[in-house]
């Protein structure tokens, strides 16, 4: 975790390097964004749904009606908020892999790389698979709270759209009502993830939790919120 405001910062294993699962789609839209604030994309343009854009996992774009037509904004929004995997396929041949990956670097984020699209699983096993690590999302977190990752008002965009969604039943499950979440969850076969920026009018920080192999999801699940309220616990009891 990430000191953003009246907090700590607080590092367990947060180098190791791991299958980002849906994690990979922050840096995704801190790209987008960046894009867009160089004026390369508008978040206005309609695109079309097309049948060889539908993947199957996540999301609610591939049950949607070919010729469905959503702008960039629309596209983004379901990419965090449902993970939508159609929706991020979609993003990435607009923003292009490389693009992602050298943003990432500028930022100094040497670990974290997309290398492939969603639901691709012939390339991860060809090796190719989207990585991050712990530690890089919760600086990159921490750089969006501090508008400094896409930049002002395109940061607080971003912001607003994690603080939008739908499942927060790992790094939110055993919070407070009053504490507010803008999060990102990541999972695929046994990998489990979460990470966010969560605030009070106190304080805030920036917190990542992975696992790797848990005895089921329901465990991970209840071993994030674990991690999350004992850190919540922490920093109140400064």
């Amino acid at each position: 975790m990430r000191n953003i405001r009246n907090a700590l910062d607080l590092s367990i294993n947060d180098d190791i390097v791991v299958s980002s699962a849906s994690i990979i789609k922050v840096p995704i839209i801190v790209e987008a964004m960046r894009q867009v604030a160089a004026g390369k994309l508008s978040l206005d343009t309609l695109y079309e749904l097309r049948d060889e854009h539908r993947v199957r996992g996540s999301g609610v774009m591939r049950y949607l009606h070919t010729g469905t037509l959503l702008n960039l904004k629309d596209l983004l929004t379901l990419m965090i908020i449902v993970s939508d995997n159609t929706a991020t396929n979609m993003i990435i041949d607009l923003l292009d892999v490389q693009n992602v990956n050298s943003t990432m670097r500028a930022l100094g984020l040497t670990k974290t790389r997309l290398q492939r699209k969603m639901y691709d699983w012939e390339a991860i096993e060809r090796g190719l698979d989207n990585v991050c690590t712990a530690s890089e999302i919760a600086d990159l977190l921490v750089m969006i709270a501090r508008n400094e990752a896409a930049g002002g008002d395109w940061d607080q965009m971003i912001l607003d759209i994690l603080h939008q969604q739908q499942d927060t039943t790992r790094l939110g499950m055993f919070l407070p009502e009053e504490v507010r979440l803008a999060n990102k969850t990541g999972s695929h076969r046994n990998v489990f993830h979460d990470c966010g920026v969560v605030s009070t009018d106190d304080f805030s920080y920036a917190v990542s939790v992975f696992t790797e192999g848990a005895y089921s999801p329901g465990d991970a699940q209840v071993g994030i919120a674990r991690v999350s309220r004992a850190i919540y616990d922490a920093i109140i009891n400064l």
